[in-house]
C-alpha cells in the first residue's frame, strides 16, 4: 500500500512547500501529490491556484512572475504556527528522488510537460508517477509524453462510477483505465468499501481511496 500526503498534508502544515513534504516524509508518507504550474521563466512551481491570493499574496500570478520572485513569498500553514516558501518541483524531486508522486496538472500547456519530461530525466527520480489531468487536451499531452505512464480517469468519469458506487452497483461505470479513485464519502454517504476495493485490484488495477481532509 502507498501513502500519499496531499500538497504535503496541506491541513496541517503550509502546502506545497519542503517543509510539509517533509514533515509528511517524516510521519511516513513515501508519496506525494502536487500541484504543477509554469512560472513565468519556465520553471515548474508548485501551486494549486492559478495565484497566490489564498495563501497571502493577492495579486501574483504565477504564469506572470519568475520562478525567483515565488521562491521569495511566505505560505503559512491553516493555523499559522509555520511557514515556509513556495518552492519549485526541481527542489522537491531532488531532495525526495525515489518517492512516488501524483502530479495534479491544472493547466494543459504542452510546455509543461515537456519540461517535466526533461526534469525527471535530470534530476534522475526514479518513483512511480501518477498523472491527474483536468482537460483531454492535457491528458493527450500526458498520453503523448509519458505514454508509460498511469493516469486518473476525467473528473466526469469518476463522478459516474463513484455516484453508481453509493447505490452498490459501481461496476456498471467503472472506468476502464488501470489507475483509479474514489472518496471514502460523499455527502455523507459511503462510496466505497473492502468488497469493490477487493474487485477492482483483483482485476489487476490500482485503487487510491481519496482520504484528503478527513
Amino acid at each position: 500500500m502507498k501513502v500519499f500526503a496531499h500538497r504535503g498534508s496541506s491541513t496541517i502544515w503550509p502546502e506545497n512547500t519542503l517543509l510539509a513534504f517533509g514533515l509528511a516524509h517524516e510521519a511516513g508518507a513515501r508519496g506525494f501529490e502536487t500541484d504543477l504550474r509554469l512560472s513565468s521563466d519556465n520553471e515548474i512551481v508548485l501551486g494549486h491556484d492559478p495565484a497566490l491570493d489564498r495563501v497571502g499574496h493577492p495579486g501574483v500570478e504565477v504564469a506572470r512572475t519568475t520562478a525567483a520572485r515565488l521562491c521569495d513569498m511566505e505560505v503559512a500553514s491553516p493555523d499559522g504556527s509555520m511557514r515556509d516558501r513556495v518552492t519549485t518541483l526541481r527542489r522537491l524531486l531532488s531532495t525526495y528522488p525515489h518517492a512516488d508522486y501524483i502530479f495534479d496538472c491544472k493547466v494543459d500547456d504542452e510546455a509543461l510537460f515537456l519540461a517535466l519530461a526533461r526534469l525527471l530525466t535530470e534530476t534522475g527520480a526514479d518513483g512511480s508517477v501518477w498523472f491527474l489531468t483536468w482537460s483531454r487536451r492535457a491528458d493527450g499531452h500526458v498520453k503523448r509524453t509519458f505514454p508509460g505512464m498511469l493516469r486518473f480517469p476525467s473528473y466526469r468519469r469518476s463522478a459516474l462510477w463513484g455516484a453508481l458506487s453509493v447505490l452498490g452497483v459501481g461496476r456498471l461505470a467503472e472506468p476502464r483505465r488501470a489507475l483509479l479513485s474514489l472518496p471514502t464519502h460523499h455527502a455523507g454517504l459511503p462510496v466505497f468499501g473492502p468488497r469493490q476495493v477487493a474487485s477492482v485490484t483483483g482485476r489487476g488495477k490500482t485503487f487510491m481511496g481519496y482520504l484528503v481532509n478527513t
